[in-house]
């Protein structure tokens, strides 16, 4: 009876340190971003302060992946100072590989 017993505790632990590994490790639920913010951190990146710029900048990294959609609109601006802030966060948050572009130089097919 104490071998089972032992046995038994071993298997609640494993249970229990499986199910706390889980719950630690699963990924965090999607941030949602109210438009209101979005509009008050453009407003910052675009202002001629660059104290309230920076404040602009790091809202939007404090946001992450919630920031590349409303950064994407905000580098097609009319306002090139804002788009060019707006593409140089985007490359920061979401920096596009090669396969974007065109190739530098096409290898010779074979013969």
């Amino acid at each position: 009876m104490p071998k089972l017993n032992a046995v038994l505790m071993v298997a609640l632990a494993v249970a229990v340190i499986a199910a706390t590994a889980f719950l630690t490790l699963r990924p965090a639920p999607a941030r949602q971003v109210e438009p209101a913010q979005v509009q008050k951190l453009l407003r910052k990146l675009g202002d001629s302060d660059p104290d309230v710029r920076r404040e602009g900048e790091a809202g939007f990294r404090s946001l992450r992946a919630a920031a590349v959609a409303p950064l994407r609109e905000a580098s097609k601006s009319p306002d090139r100072v804002l788009a060019d802030r707006a593409s140089k966060l985007l490359q920061e948050l979401a920096p596009t590989g090669p396969a974007d572009s065109s190739p530098i130089c096409t290898p010779k097919p074979l013969e």
